[in-house]
């Protein structure tokens, strides 16, 4: 088996390496690509095969995917992602791919979720493409409320315009695990899966956890959409970014992180990370 990883040198890439490793795969077996050079020598060192991939440029990526059985694409950040992502699966349909594995989001068919759009075309572009596939729409990450608590550590206070809302957040290693486990068993074949923590929790669970991480009190202060966006351009951000900002708090308040079956929780065979843990690391 050959396994090609595009995003390999992002966060939940540089931890789905050595998961693949654990569950059978030699490192020769696996080529990480990405656009971080230094990240890419050090993953070289460590054995496994590299290539350097601009999703821009239809070439490289043909050339990337060529001579590998299977392609996991961790889905990017740049604004025209659904572009380079399509340049993906296109290039792996004219190399007939055995198996294309995509890390989508929770509820990504949900119209009322703009951070969804992308994941939803995206899928729909790698159904068309008459691959074999997997799609594992993966929830909120707990790392993602670390920058929050540092804000916390100074004021005691931690905003959000999410009222009582519920999300269920997993650790990223959480995430790279199941992803590692479908890539290396069988009986995935065509199919979706919603990957969430096992556990919903109200932002004052957060902030309790954040307190504990912490060792000092710190407050969950519920703010309306506007307040926050209000904060956030006070903080510096430009209108555009505390819009987009504000409309996810307002996504996150009814729901759209909650919990959504036990899919994670299968797929590694243990409970999620807690709170504590994934804004320890």
């Amino acid at each position: 088996m050959s396994v090609l990883v595009i995003g390999a040198t992002g966060a939940l890439g540089r931890l789905l390496l050595p998961e693949l490793q654990k569950r059978g795969l030699g490192a020769a077996d696996i080529t990480a690509a990405g656009r971080n050079q230094q990240v890419l020598d050090a993953l070289a060192a460590d054995g496994y095969r590299t290539v350097r991939v601009d999703l821009d440029d239809a070439d490289q990526i043909r050339g990337a995917v060529a001579r590998h059985d299977q392609v996991v694409l961790i889905s990017g950040k740049d604004p025209h992602r659904l572009q380079q992502h399509r340049a993906v699966v296109d290039a792996a349909r004219a190399a007939e791919v055995e198996h294309f594995f995509y890390t989508s989001g929770v509820r990504a068919d949900d119209p009322s979720f703009a951070l969804g759009a992308d994941h939803k075309a995206t899928e729909d572009a790698i159904k068309e493409s008459g691959l074999r596939y997997t799609i594992l729409r993966n929830g909120w990450y707990i790392e993602n409320y670390i920058q929050a608590m540092q804000g916390a550590a100074k004021t005691g206070v931690f905003t959000a315009a999410v009222g009582d809302g519920r999300v269920a957040p997993a650790g990223r290693r959480d995430f790279a695990e199941a992803l590692a486990a479908v890539v290396t068993t069988d009986g995935h074949e065509d199919k979706n899966y919603s990957l969430t923590g096992d556990t919903d929790y109200t932002y004052a669970d957060l902030a309790d956890a954040m307190a504990k991480v912490l060792g000092k009190p710190v407050q969950y202060q519920p703010v309306s959409a506007e307040q926050y966006q209000a904060i956030l351009t006070g903080a510096g951000l430009d209108e555009g970014t505390a819009g987009f900002l504000a409309a996810l708090d307002v996504n996150m308040g009814a729901g759209i992180m909650a919990y959504a079956g036990d899919d994670l929780t299968r797929h590694i065979g243990h409970r999620t990370m807690s709170l504590v843990e994934g804004l320890s690391q």
